[in-house]
């Protein structure tokens, strides 16, 4: 009998697809630059509060900033246009990651820096702020809140200035929940992304400075550092479980149960390097209903070792 092992487990696991990403190194540098790039838009182009800087870091070429010169308004923006829709992508998912930090004031002026998320009409959903207050003063809401479009709530967790961190946000459009840390360190974790009625889809991802002030001559000369910035959507694959058994003539026959959605090929593999899916009737697509399958390899050249898998892919009608 000729020898024929199959893999038995396939877990569930994450297919993540790159939206956008960037480590500023392609930009060009100095002020208002960091707008200049086509996929970012900001409503001062002019005095220099948003910029990309070369050499401010160890080990990092070039980095967009926000902040630390007048700006021309109280509120300050760079947005990323994005225009996702995951309705028609099929992927809700989406994670946010990016990595960050916060240069605090000399001229005693702190202000207030977010990351907030707006829909394709311009609409904010949601908002994670950086309160950069003095937190020796009374009352000072110095640290990490987050927003859901109507409501404020402090994360308790506190930002280290002059320090780099990376804050990873994960926000479910589906469901109307995300979850978010820094370093590891929790955030917040599936509370409601936006409280709002606009329409939930992820049209721009913003990057905002507001001054504490109310004259752009009180700024706080506080800017935040952006270093790296990636968005991606995210598919969680069902898990598949496959076993395996022998028919009375030894060909090996495979079993497992379909998922709605998504579609399955068995292939095989003499090396565990080269995989082949051209077995007949090997292919199980666009399932509509979850059930099971029962497939087996009557070829008459196998081979003295032949490997098995099922391969899901994710049904696209």
């Amino acid at each position: 009998m000729k020898l024929l092992l199959v893999p038995l487990l396939l877990a569930s696991h994450l297919r993540a697809d790159v939206i956008y990403e960037t480590d500023f190194d392609d930009f060009a540098t100095g002020a208002n630059q960091w707008s200049a790039n086509a996929s970012w838009t900001s409503n001062d182009t002019t005095s220099g509060a948003q910029s990309i800087d070369e050499d401010v870091l160890p080990a990092l070429l070039k980095t967009a900033s926000l902040g630390f010169v007048r700006p021309a308004r109280d509120v300050t923006f760079v947005a990323l246009d994005l225009g996702y829709d995951h309705i028609a992508s099929g992927a809700p998912l989406v994670e946010i990651d990016t990595l960050i930090g916060i240069e605090d004031s000399t001229n005693n002026r702190r202000d207030d820096f977010f990351i907030s998320i707006y829909n394709s009409g311009g609409n904010r959903l949601a908002s994670i702020r950086f309160d950069n207050e003095d937190p020796n003063s009374l009352n000072s809401q110095f640290g990490i809140w987050w927003e859901n479009g109507t409501n404020q709530f402090d994360t308790l967790v506190d930002f280290i200035p002059s320090e780099l961190f990376n804050l990873f946000a994960t926000i479910d459009l589906e469901s109307n929940t995300w979850s978010a840390d820094i370093e590891g360190i929790p955030l917040f974790t599936d509370e409601q992304f936006t409280n709002t009625n606009n329409p939930l889809d992820f049209g721009f991802l913003a990057f905002e400075w507001d001054l504490t002030a109310n004259a752009t001559s009180l700024y706080g000369d506080n800017f935040l550092l952006v270093a790296d910035v990636i968005v991606q959507s995210v598919i969680e694959i069902p898990e598949l479980e496959v076993t395996h058994s022998f028919d009375p003539s030894g060909n090996v026959t495979l079993n497992w149960e379909t998922a709605v959605g998504w579609g399955d090929k068995v292939q095989y593999s003499t090396d565990l390097n080269d995989w082949l899916d051209d077995l007949p009737d090997s292919a199980f697509d666009n399932v509509t209903n979850s059930s099971p399958v029962t497939f087996t390899d009557e070829g008459e050249e196998k081979g003295a070792l032949r490997f098995y898998r099922v391969k899901r892919t994710q049904a696209t009608s």
